[in-house]
């Protein structure tokens, strides 16, 4: 009995390619399903090789997920090269998740998804939306976290996408909705999620306003660095323009939710925002008055800007003098009233620096006629 598990195990080698194909070796050692026959998984042997294998015969559940999916969907569709159980886990060589040696142990995860969604002429012919994911994600704090630094906690493709229920992204069901964002990045960042949740966006969200910012349209999908990053769209010298400014700028978005439209102008126009400009990188910015995550309405008592809160507010750069900070409005627009006097004082101030500057230059070109004509008639000597 055990030689003919043992050359069936051999034909089914040879068949697949790849495989050890030496009748003393065992294609299941090391697998999880090691110590299993042939026919407990494969129909019965016709014309020497073994039948086709219906993993859903011991995992109902699993292939029920897979029938529901993307990849599921598009093999029923007829798309031969949509990933099978073996093309992520292997055919003979199934390991435990565990397993340093898994086709979808973390280190290993990426690498097996990218043989799909790496390769250009998958992508185009599928018209996968995201081109090249793993090239992203290799740079991402969680990418950097599991290849490089091995800490296994750190986010991989199914953490966020799914392992087996892998659903496009307009799917309501789907991980990566919209809706269901914060939820799946609250897996691991609980803190945070919650104070999303209480914020302006998060409670907008809730609501179903489609257009409201959730983690990915601050952070990124697959190449989420750190704030410290440069490269960030979070980084303090890239957060209000790029970030904040990308909606808050927008007069689209401004007019469908009754914004104001003039905060990043007004912003950049002020001095913390000239001094991001300049590259300062402890200069105020959005996040430094309105919060991170939990950004809250003025009206609300627990908002940073609160006018009850922003003494503390302004006092967390400006020890001193923060009650005179806190007094006076920030973004001053021309058409407030504290805008037209600061207009008014700055149109003051040029006119009267441009009267000094005209008064010095007449002054200056008079003696300079007067010392001329006096050289001229040799009533000075020339500085020459």
């Amino acid at each position: 009995m055990k030689a003919r598990v043992r050359w069936c195990l051999v034909a089914a080698a040879a068949a697949l390619g790849g495989l050890p194909s030496t009748a003393g070796e065992d294609p299941l050692a090391g697998s999880v399903h090691e110590g299993f026959e042939c026919t407990d998984c494969h129909e019965e042997p016709a014309a020497g090789l073994p039948g086709p294998v219906d993993c859903g015969l011991c995992h109902e559940s699993v292939a029920e997920d897979y029938e529901q999916s993307v990849h599921g969907r598009a093999r029923a569709a007829g798309a031969e090269d949509a990933p099978t159980c073996a093309d992520c886990h292997g055919a003979h060589d199934i390991r435990a998740a565990d397993d340093p040696a898994s086709r979808v142990y973390p280190l290993n995860e990426p690498r097996t998804c990218a043989r799909c969604h790496a390769d250009p002429k998958l992508v185009r012919r599928h018209e996968i939306p995201v081109p090249d994911p793993l090239e992203a994600y290799r740079s991402s704090v969680h990418g950097v976290a599991v290849i490089s630094e091995r800490d296994f906690r750190a986010a991989t493709c199914s953490r966020c996408h799914g392992g087996h229920l892998v659903l496009p992204m307009d799917d309501p069901r789907s991980t990566i909705f919209w809706r269901n964002i914060p939820d799946t990045c609250g897996a691991c960042h609980r803190d945070i999620a919650r104070d999303f949740r209480e914020s302006v966006h998060g409670r907008a969200a809730e609501a179903g306003v489609r257009g409201v910012p959730v983690c990915i349209d601050c952070h990124g999908e697959h190449a989420v660095r750190s704030p410290r990053d440069p490269a960030s769209p979070v980084h303090p010298l890239r957060v209000s323009r790029e970030t904040c400014g990308r909606c808050h700028a927008s007069e689209l978005i401004a007019r469908r939710y009754g914004l104001p439209i003039d905060r990043l102008q007004t912003f950049e126009r002020s001095y913390h925002g000239l001094a991001v400009r300049a590259g300062s990188l402890t200069a105020a910015n959005c996040a430094s008055c309105h919060g991170i995550h939990r950004i809250l309405p003025s009206s609300d008592p627990e908002s940073k800007i609160h006018p009850a809160n922003l003494r503390r507010t302004c006092g967390a750069c400006h020890d001193e003098g923060a009650a005179g900070f806190a007094r006076g409005p920030v973004h001053v627009a021309s058409s407030t009233l504290p805008g037209r006097i600061v207009n008014a004082v700055r149109r003051l101030y040029i006119g009267i620096i441009v009267l000094v500057v005209s008064a010095l230059t007449l002054h200056n070109g008079a003696d300079l006629v007067r010392r001329s004509a006096s050289r001229r008639r040799g009533e000075e000597p020339w500085p020459f």
